[in-house]
């Protein structure tokens, strides 16, 4: 027997032990839920991560007690947040992005903490290694630092004219800044040249979109971040009107009306974190779960898009686009 069925079954009898002359029931439990988005913007990602919880037996409203909090995009609220959660005393706490991680982790090395999109957990400390963690977070890494230079590379097959690329990124997320670095040490080698423009929340788009149109691109390259994710029709409409060829870094952005994305899924990562949501309440340690990273990754086209804006995509990069929205 494994050593997570090994804890299963140890739970198992001490349930059985608890209740004389009933059957063995699955515990109930408490976790926190800190959400970089909005209801809204989360909602699909939040379902698939239920389903599957339930799908395990676990039932908010029945066996499982779920307390979540929103950050509605802003960074600065996710350690507000995190201490909410934590004075809740969960025995677990989702935080799936970057930002709530990073959060969660400040405040307590001692309730176990899942995520589900994080770009470097090594690098930035959640865990000793990939294969063994050692502390008390674990779950999935999206590895998209290092994603930024093949999404360049496909947004310049598919428009092999564009020589200046706009890249909008978030400067206080530290992933933005790495991928940012990356980006830029492959564009010479693709005859590209790229040129950063900070932007955050729908309060910076004006500023961020006056330099963009002051030095002119060809394309845009749009990396993940959390007021993006939230706010990201404004940010596709912004763009929509320039009529310009356009990356984004999820392929919710692609299905949202966004030209093209290469991505892992998200509600994907999401329904594998709620794996090891199961494993930790039942008993294993978060630092005995290898972290595991994405499976596969789709770029998707939407040529509705395309064909909107007038934009010839190279029929090389459609004949390997794993989807095409038409």
């Amino acid at each position: 027997m494994s050593l997570d069925g090994r804890r299963r079954f140890l739970v198992w009898v001490g349930a059985l032990l608890a209740a004389p002359g009933t059957a063995a029931q699955q515990p109930r439990a408490r976790i926190g839920f800190l959400a970089t988005g909005t209801p809204a913007s989360s909602a699909t990602n939040r379902k698939a991560f239920f389903d599957a919880l339930r799908d395990k037996g676990w039932v908010e409203g029945q066996n499982l007690t779920v307390d979540v909090r929103y950050a509605d995009g802003k960074l600065e609220q996710h350690d507000v947040l995190a201490r909410e959660l934590i004075a809740l005393n969960p025995q677990l706490i989702y935080a799936p992005t970057q930002p709530g991680a990073d959060a969660m982790m400040r405040l307590t090395r001692s309730i176990p903490i899942v995520f589900a999109i994080v770009p470097d957990p090594v690098g930035s400390g959640f865990a000793a290694s990939l294969a063994r963690p050692g502390g008390n977070a674990t779950g999935l890494s999206t590895v998209n630092v290092a994603l930024g230079p093949k999404r360049l590379a496909l947004l310049k097959e598919a428009f092999p004219a564009a020589r200046r690329v706009a890249m909008l990124y978030q400067a206080e997320l530290d992933m933005n800044r790495r991928q940012a670095a990356e980006v830029e040490a492959a564009a010479q080698s693709i005859g590209v040249e790229v040129v950063r423009i900070g932007i955050g929340g729908p309060a910076t788009f004006d500023a961020a979109f006056g330099k963009l149109d002051a030095m002119q691109p060809e394309a845009i390259y749009v990396m993940e971040s959390p007021p993006l994710h939230t706010h990201r029709r404004s940010l596709i409409a912004r763009i929509a009107e320039r009529r310009l060829p356009a990356m984004y870094g999820m392929q919710v952005f692609a299905v949202d009306g966004g030209l093209m994305a290469y991505a892992m899924s998200v509600p994907d990562q999401f329904r594998r974190a709620a794996g090891y949501v199961d494993r930790i309440l039942w008993g294993a340690k978060p630092g005995d779960l290898p972290i595991q990273q994405p499976t596969n990754f789709d770029l998707v086209i939407n040529m509705k898009t395309a064909q909107a804006q007038s934009l010839a995509v190279a029929p090389s990069i459609l004949l390997r686009a794993d989807r095409v929205i038409e």
